[in-house]
């Protein structure tokens, strides 16, 4: 036989070919240090939203957990190590949520999706972790005059989220985590080929917080999030998704920032909560 899986080793199509290299998998490894690469800029803004229009977009066994305020943050990374020092960037949206259908309930923040402007961590995220990981256009912050730092999500031109923050001060003192927080929850699902309307995978994900870098620069000050509807012609395959994030109703701002970081994670702790 030709191809035999490894159990520990890490395989995504096409698996002709061996172990896929990728961020839990590759050359060097063994001298990637995870406290000082990558190196990354995070923009974002949070804002109080109604519970139950959060609840209604939810699979089984999950609940949305505290105050509805959603995080919607923008991640420039440079310095990857599985992409031989290249970065890409990243935008997520995200809640707090407790999975109820495990053993224990389990407390998280809840990715309902996170955007990347590249092929490669889009595929490793979502078949390996279980990520909501999609494609788009993902530009440089910019920095304007009046000290306000924004930018915007866009596919093929059509622009659909746009993230600023402005009256940034330095804070020395990070805000104080939860310790209900169990790290970053996903829902995979996966469907069955030729049985359209069933899952070959369907079950939640968990990414602890394994990261144990540092910020090196924390700015807070006032934020804003502003989601675009699109006609189905501009967005054709997400507009149903971006017009219910313009259903969202901001009943409040909870505030900007834009931190700069280093270190990160590898990923390899997620795994299936049940």
């Amino acid at each position: 036989m030709a191809f035999t899986p490894k159990p520990g080793d890490y395989y995504r199509m096409p698996v002709f070919f061996g172990p896929t290299p990728g961020p839990r998998q590759f050359r060097g490894l063994e001298r990637f240090d995870w406290q000082v690469q990558p190196r990354r800029r995070v923009l974002g803004a949070r804002f109080l939203t109604d519970a139950a229009q959060l609840q209604s977009w939810l699979p089984p066994g999950f609940k949305v957990w505290g105050d509805a305020v959603v995080t919607c943050e923008v991640t420039y990374f440079d310095g990857f190590g599985w992409l031989a020092g290249r970065g890409y960037n990243m935008c997520d949206l995200k809640f707090n949520a407790v999975y109820q259908k495990a053993a224990e309930p389990v407390h998280g923040t809840l990715l309902i999706v996170r955007y990347e402007n590249l092929c490669d961590p889009i595929l490793s995220g979502r078949e390996e972790l279980g990520h909501n990981k999609l494609w788009c256009e993902i530009p440089p912050i910019r920095e304007q005059q009046d000290g306000r730092h924004a930018t915007e999500m866009s596919w093929l031109g059509c622009t659909f989220w746009k993230i600023a923050a402005w009256d940034l001060h330095e804070q020395t003192q990070a805000p104080p985590a939860d310790p209900l927080n169990e790290g970053l929850l996903s829902y995979k699902y996966l469907p069955r080929t030729g049985e359209w309307g069933t899952a070959d995978a369907a079950y939640a994900t968990l990414t602890p917080p394994a990261w144990n870098g540092k910020v090196v620069r924390r700015l807070t000050g006032s934020g804003q999030v502003q989601f675009i509807r699109p006609q189905w012609e501009e967005l054709p395959t997400m507009f149903h998704m971006i017009n219910a994030f313009c259903d969202l109703p901001q009943l409040e701002s909870r505030g900007g920032y834009l931190y700069d970081m280093q270190g990160g994670a590898s990923g390899s702790e997620t795994h299936i909560v049940d």
